[in-house]
């Protein structure tokens, strides 16, 4: 039996090993609160903006314009000799050129906008009637007269798609044919839209006054300022209308959601079916202003937005990168065509329209209001773009 002092000794020992036990269980809290403490401070806006411009912006519209120039290549080998494997080359150009310029739409400000680029590069829809129209009543087309003298609606991605994506057999004969009017105007397409997307990028890169002036606006003077500010809104209020445009007046008013009458029609899709691309493009765009960059790609993705965002609510900023995921992976549950899938598979489409309708409120309520944005009036509010 023990004694008195053995058993205090025995006692002594017990409360020691509770003590370490307890010890040995709050150091890992500790460490990570001293990890917390010596993480690197939040990004400010100047940083997010000049990673923007510099790592994803400029790069992407460098992107642009070799797959622009890449096309006009290929549309000048197919009236060169038309040939089935020549316009299979013209068909996979057109939809190479045409994802990152779709995927450029979240930087549809600044230079874009100021040279009116969409109206001459990709205006939708066409308007297959007039094209016709004006195809046979001219005898010659150069690229300045479609700059000059064409609606957007003759012009852009969308002509050339009208041109080169109808039967084969129709398309090889009309572009075979002597001095073929079509071959002129599909040559003068590519060559416009290689002249504006080269000029777009010359204007964020600094090549002239004027693009110099731009690209100081977002970088050299990007700060905390109201200057800042301003360019932050622009960088948001972007993707927050393009979530409107494609979740709302696209997908939305196709199905007939809230109550209107369903439009196909509203669903921009071109003999190429291209649509469901064109949309997952768009939400990549968005995606990459948001983290900074694609992720394995162009950009930097730890100077997004989501910078910004995750150093005020961690919660909100992976709400934000959830409802991208889950926007795309509905996106992927689609078919092409699209709208003949509005009617077949309604389930799918309607798993797209409340994917991107939380993407879209997550963005427009939660962002905006965590990082004061002024959204106001988008300039692209009613096109066709």
């Amino acid at each position: 039996m023990p004694t008195i002092t053995t058993a205090i000794r025995l006692n002594a020992s017990g409360l020691t090993a509770i003590k370490l036990a307890i010890v040995g269980a709050l150091l890992p809290a500790l460490f990570v609160a001293l990890g917390c403490m010596a993480q690197e401070p939040p990004a400010t806006r100047a940083e997010v903006l000049v990673s923007a411009t510099d790592d994803l912006i400029v790069p992407r519209f460098q992107e642009v314009a070799q797959e622009m120039n890449a096309l006009q290549a290929a549309l000048d080998a197919l009236c060169d000799g038309p040939t089935q494997q020549r316009l299979d080359d013209a068909r996979d150009a057109w939809r190479s050129a045409r994802a990152p310029w779709m995927r450029s739409q979240a930087m549809w400000f600044g230079p874009v906008m100021d040279r009116r680029t969409r109206s001459y590069v990709d205006w939708a829809p066409v308007e297959p009637e007039r094209i016709e129209n004006m195809l046979a009543a001219r005898d010659s087309v150069d690229a300045l007269y479609l700059k000059d003298y064409l609606a957007s609606t003759q012009r852009g991605l969308g002509a050339v798609e009208y041109v080169i994506f109808d039967d084969d057999a129709a398309v090889l004969d009309a572009l075979g044919q002597p001095g073929s009017i079509r071959c002129q105007y599909l040559m003068a397409l590519g060559e416009l839209a290689v002249a504006e997307t080269n000029g777009a990028l010359a204007d964020w890169t600094g090549d002239n006054a004027e693009g110099l002036a731009f690209a100081t606006f977002f970088n050299g003077t990007a700060n905390d300022s109201l200057l800042g500010k301003t360019a932050l809104n622009e960088l948001v209020r972007t993707s927050v209308f393009m979530s409107r445009t494609i979740t709302d007046m696209r997908l939305g008013k196709a199905l007939g959601i809230d109550g209107v009458n369903a439009d196909p029609s509203a669903i921009l899709a071109g003999s190429g079916n291209n649509a469901i691309a064109d949309m997952r493009n768009q939400v990549l765009g968005m995606q990459d202003v948001y983290l900074g960059g694609a992720e394995g790609g162009l950009g930097n993705t730890d100077m997004g937005v989501s910078a910004l965002v995750r150093g005020l609510s961690e919660e909100t900023d992976t709400a934000m990168r959830t409802a991208f995921t889950n926007a795309l992976t509905a996106i992927d549950a689609l078919e092409e065509p699209l709208p003949e899938t509005l009617q077949s598979n309604p389930a799918a489409a309607l798993d797209a329209h409340a994917a991107l309708k939380q993407m879209q409120l997550t963005l427009s309520t939660d962002i905006v209001s965590l990082l004061d944005i002024t959204v106001g009036f988008a300039d692209t509010d009613g096109d066709g773009g």
